[in-house]
């Protein structure tokens, strides 16, 4: 028997009724953390495993070795499955394990033993405990964003150097004195509504809107109590949260009804209630309580189910968990269960947050929701440095988020990338995040292209404090960057020609995702895009029409919406943590980038092998070589999308020309190909929509049934005269020679490896 074995013989006995659920990680699960052997990059690392039903408190050792002899760490008394301690240990190698404890008292054996290594680069990231927390806490009110402290300073910028931004600010607050926003509760759905359909979307988003006006009106009111001390906007801050507590928290806007309209009531009214605080009588906090303890109470517990420390991918839980944070804060010692809430919220971020990104600082679910999300995350950032003196922008996520941005919409690009709603996504609309993102994590970088895409840090009152709490920060242009980028946590390579400018840049995108396919980042893995000068040109197709719709399931979570690859007219598994890719190779020269992406896994067991590779020529041609293993023989189908008709020519070449440029495509390999196209879509968008998207769909079809296919294709930019040749003769290599108009390369192109010479570059990737 081990010496923690014997160690545990002294806390638990045979007839203890709580069984240690070790069971594996499974799909969606965020899996036992960190992993065994694996390295950290945070100091101290934080610690997950999966919860066991019926315990009541958790017991994590972390010791110097394997038999717990020098144990450096232990607490007992751990509320979550999940956990990260108050301090950084010393770099080496350690080892951590848990055990529950039921709640007749009795604990369970012993986890399994994983070790980790932390270096000294590891980034220092502790978790205070619930009482530094409490002391760190104020106990007078305001508590969000700025304390009773900060006050006079914001009253001497909204005189002197904000003084415009104040006046637009007090303009808001004397509109919803003098016009105050709907109050009346919003209303159900009517019985045998279409659900998804037009009307049900009006209520469902219109109740929303009704929440966010009535909870914005009462902050900006509140705030402009704090700014002027006037009684008038604390009471009309008052009479909108008091009209708020006549609505039944339990009907139209309850977090499982329409949690769009239940989740801004927990900011809103937090933020409202703190900075008003001192407007309102004993009965009036009263009546707010009761109300916000419910809405947080639902919130929690719909945050539980999954539960979201152990399956932390809910797109929705990951703005809800820290804006119940927010009100937590507000709410700390008014109700008790504020407390629990704010240690939940506190423990998320610190061992489960980002769930979609990394250290690279890539983000599965694309671009409109890495701004969406980590928009809104910034004031719980901005709550927590000026709260608790936590600085989230230490992390090395946040080190590196805002070129996830900067590499996907240089400044003066139109569309964005892979992901829910990312086609709309232009760098105006990232500017002023970009601005925000710049003043946290003081990255001059950043700086730079919120000033080039005309950025600011907003309006009302965040952008006031936003403005009065941003540092003195130099923009750096990024011209010591490389103009391509590669985030491999999220599968993403990104490849720029111009990193500057978007209207003069020539951009490809391929994904190739370890995470799967799931929420928002739903495209097929090794898929790809063209982008020319910041408009679209080969692209992802569809336009979500609403959320889990016929047209947004069966067509836009479908690999036929996108530039990838069919087997016998079939895609890769829809919307699944399942269906997963990862990129193998990618690097980037000056005049040539190279990338290459496995996704047989995508495929529910139809390909052994799917590899692309596809290789940038900058700025004139692709290269793109799929190898494709089949388990039985089968057909396999080559997509391509474009905003118009393509021109199918003789010999296995299309062409195409639109408001973004023109392409050409040569088929090298195979022969024979039938080649067509149409503008239609299976499913289309709701027709209430009115929709004429003007996409059209090739398809170039390998109809022979074989085991094992390859393409080879070509796509010269703009007006590039390339030519290309291609020599099939050696069965173990192919060889092509591309004429290019600023010179000639040749491309080795095997099962194991490709060789590209040329241009200034002698390279070989894979074995």
């Amino acid at each position: 028997m081990s010496f923690l074995a014997l160690v545990l013989s002294s806390y638990t006995c045979a007839a203890s009724p709580l069984f240690l659920d070790e069971r594996a990680a499974g799909l969606g699960d965020w899996g036992y953390r960190p992993a065994d052997g694996s390295t950290a990059v945070l100091n101290p690392p934080s610690f997950t495993w999966r919860p066991t039903k019926g315990a009541s408190t958790y017991w994590l050792q972390i010791a110097r070795d394997e038999f717990f002899r020098n144990v450096v760490y232990s607490n007992n008394e751990i509320r979550w499955s999940a956990h990260c301690p108050p301090e950084p240990l010393p770099a080496g190698t350690y080892y951590w394990c848990y055990a529950a404890r039921a709640k007749t008292g009795r604990w369970t054996h012993w986890s399994a033993v994983r070790s980790v290594t932390i270096p000294e680069a590891a980034v220092h990231f502790p978790q205070p405990t619930s009482a530094q927390l409490t002391s760190r806490l104020s106990k007078e009110h305001p508590r969000l964003f700025f304390q009773s402290e900060d006050v006079p300073r914001l009253q001497e910028l909204a005189r002197g150097r904000l003084a415009d931004r104040w006046q637009q600010l007090k303009t808001e607050a004397d509109r919803a004195l003098a016009q105050p926003p709907d109050t009346s509760e919003p209303p159900k759905y009517p019985p045998n509504i279409d659900h998804k359909g037009e009307e049900w979307r009006n209520i469902w988003w219109g109740n929303r809107a009704r929440m966010v006006a009535v909870g914005e009106a009462a902050a900006t009111l509140a705030f402009a109590y704090r700014i002027t001390g006037e009684d008038k906007y604390a009471h009309g801050a008052r009479d909108l949260l008091l009209a708020l507590t006549k609505w039944d928290p339990d009907r139209a806007t309850s977090y499982v009804y329409n949690d769009e309209a239940a989740m801004p009531a927990l900011y809103l009214v937090a933020r409202a209630y703190t900075w008003a605080f001192p407007g309102f009588t004993s009965q009036d906090r009263a009546a707010i309580n009761d109300m916000m303890r419910v809405r947080g109470r639902q919130a929690f517990d719909h945050l539980q189910r999954g539960p979201h420390l152990w399956r932390p991918y809910d797109s929705h839980h990951n703005r809800a968990w820290h804006f119940l944070g927010e009100l937590a804060i507000a709410f700390y010692g008014e109700f008790t269960e504020a407390k629990r809430w704010l240690d939940y919220a506190m423990t998320i971020q610190f061992t489960a947050y980002p769930a979609w990104g990394d250290a690279d600082g890539g983000w599965h679910e694309g671009s409109a929701y890495w701004l969406s999300y980590l928009d809104r995350f910034t004031w719980w950032a901005e709550v927590l440095r000026s709260s608790f003196d936590i600085d989230v922008y230490r992390h090395p996520f946040f080190q590196r988020a805002g070129y996830f941005g900067m590499y996907l919409l240089p400044p003066g690009t139109g569309c964005g990338g892979f992901g829910d709603q990312a086609a709309d996504m232009t760098s105006k609309r990232i500017a002023n995040f970009m601005a925000v993102l710049a003043a946290g994590a003081g990255n001059g970088h950043w700086k730079w292209y919120g000033d080039a895409a005309g950025g600011d840090v907003g309006e009302g009152y965040l952008g006031f404090l936003r403005a009065a709490h941003s540092l003195d920060l130099s923009a750096q242009a990024p011209t010591d960057l490389p103009p391509s980028l590669c985030f491999r946590g999220v599968g993403l390579a990104v490849m720029n020609t111009d990193l500057m400018d978007g209207t003069k840049n020539i951009q490809v995108q391929f994904k190739s995702d370890p995470t799967g396919k799931q929420s928002h980042g739903y495209n097929a893995n090794n898929a790809f895009l063209l982008n020319l000068r910041g408009k679209r040109a080969l692209y992802l197709t569809g336009r979500r029409d609403i959320h889990g719709s016929e047209h947004h399931r069966n067509w836009m979570w479908d690999t036929k919406s996108d530039n990838a690859i069919l087997v016998n007219y079939l895609g890769q598994k829809k919307h699944s943590f399942s269906a997963t890719g990862r990129i193998t190779a990618f690097d980037t020269t000056p005049r040539i980038d190279v990338v290459e992406g496995e996704a047989a896994g995508s495929y529910e067991g139809r390909l052994k092998r799917c590899t692309r590779r596809i290789i940038f020529l900058k700025p004139h041609a692709l290269v793109i070589h799929d190898i494709l293993e089949a388990h039985e023989p089968a057909s396999f189908q080559w997509l391509l999308h474009a905003p118009g008709k393509f021109d199918i020519h003789a010999e296995n070449t299309v062409s195409w020309k639109g408001d973004a440029g023109q392409v050409s495509i040569q088929f090298l390999e195979p022969s024979g190909l039938r080649i067509g196209q149409t503008d239609q879509f299976d499913p289309p968008p709701a027709a209430w929509t009115g929709w004429k998207l003007g996409e059209w769909h090739l398809m170039a079809d390998a109809q022979d049934k074989v085991s094992h296919r390859e393409f080879v294709v070509v796509i010269g930019i703009d007006n590039a005269n390339v030519r290309a040749m291609l020599d099939s003769s050696n069965p173990d290599s192919k060889k092509l020679h591309l004429v290019l108009p600023h010179g000639a390369a040749d491309i080795t192109l095997t099962d194991q490896s490709f060789h590209v010479q040329g241009l200034g570059l002698d390279r070989q990737w894979g074995s």
